[in-house]
């Protein structure tokens, strides 16, 4: 493989130097790694002049290597500024160690939303594509956060939901402790539409147990009665992500639903953060697409989000 001048290709075990991680996101912080699987990690990276610029961890086993493993991306880290060249450079060598060290299967790697990164993504995407990976495409709804109102960012018929729903509700943020109940009322409200959650309640209060400061409870209330809730994920100092949120069937006609956005949203302005990512409106690898209406209706705007795939058999 070509030398690139300056350049350094180094990887380590997470669990021996966890100091050494680039964690630019939620889901890639050594302890949620070892969330996702205890064993079987490897943290490629690239220095450039001396500096670590770039990271990208990989589970490995079976003879594939996936990036991310458990959890909604993986992908590359990085710090500073770096090339086409460097990424090229760094990914080639990925690639060669993998295929060096028994993985002859597959290599897969889940990309965060484009609207996170947007030069990062492009850079990957071109990259990848030219060294003979496929693409598939999963549709996130990012609400950006702005000096806008929320009001001003849905769609009339989302408005007057709005304009009924302050009359009728208030909004709260909840200690992490509710935690049990909260989760218990989301998966309720799921099963009424047949629907059920991706993690059980005890894999998520492990999760929470680790990280108390990257989670936050909202509801929206009724006097007592709890009309809806969402358990939002802090991916970092920028970006908000609502990871389960629903309401109770019998709101339906009033859908307090964009009123607990309206709230995440004041939440998210007086914070600095500047997204809101509603998640993927996939089922399975087809669009939802009454879903993803809904999200471009209180204020989503659809972002790419890349899984990069290269069969080696």
């Amino acid at each position: 493989m070509n030398e690139l001048k300056g350049a350094e290709f180094y990887f380590f075990d997470p669990k021996l130097e966890p100091d050494q991680v680039i964690t630019n996101y939620f889901f890639n912080q050594p302890q949620h790694l070892f969330l996702q699987a205890k064993e079987n990690w490897k943290i490629f990276g690239l220095k450039v002049n001396g500096k670590a610029v770039l990271q990208m961890a990989f589970y490995i086993k079976g003879g594939k290597a996936h990036s991310p493993f458990k959890a909604p991306f993986g992908s590359i880290q990085s710090v500073g500024r770096f090339t086409q060249k460097d990424l090229m450079f760094f990914l080639k060598c990925i690639e060669a160690f993998l295929k060096e060290n028994e993985v002859s299967h597959e290599i897969l790697i889940k990309n965060f939303p484009e609207a996170y990164h947007t030069s990062n993504t492009k850079l990957l995407y071109a990259s990848l594509l030219w060294l003979g990976f496929e693409a598939r495409t999963e549709i996130s709804s990012i609400i950006k956060v702005d000096n806008k109102t929320f009001e001003g960012k849905i769609k009339i018929s989302e408005k007057q939901k709005l304009l009924k729903c302050k009359s009728k509700f208030g909004f709260y943020q909840v200690s992490i402790l509710k935690l049990p109940e909260i989760y218990l009322f989301i998966e309720a409200c799921r099963r009424q539409k047949n629907q059920s959650l991706s993690m059980t309640q005890t894999e998520l209060q492990e999760t929470v147990e680790k990280f108390k400061n990257d989670f936050l409870l909202f509801e929206v209330k009724e006097n007592v009665t709890r009309a809806a809730a969402a358990i939002v994920i802090r991916i970092n100092k920028r970006i908000l992500y609502t990871f389960y949120y629903a309401h109770e069937s019998q709101f339906n006609k009033i859908s307090p639903t964009v009123f607990l956005l309206s709230g995440i949203y004041s939440f998210a302005q007086e914070n600095r953060y500047q997204i809101i990512d509603l998640g993927t409106s996939m089922n399975g690898n087809e669009i939802n697409k009454p879903l993803l209406h809904f999200k471009e209706s209180v204020g989503g705007q659809p972002s790419p989000k890349y899984i990069f795939e290269k069969q080696l058999e």
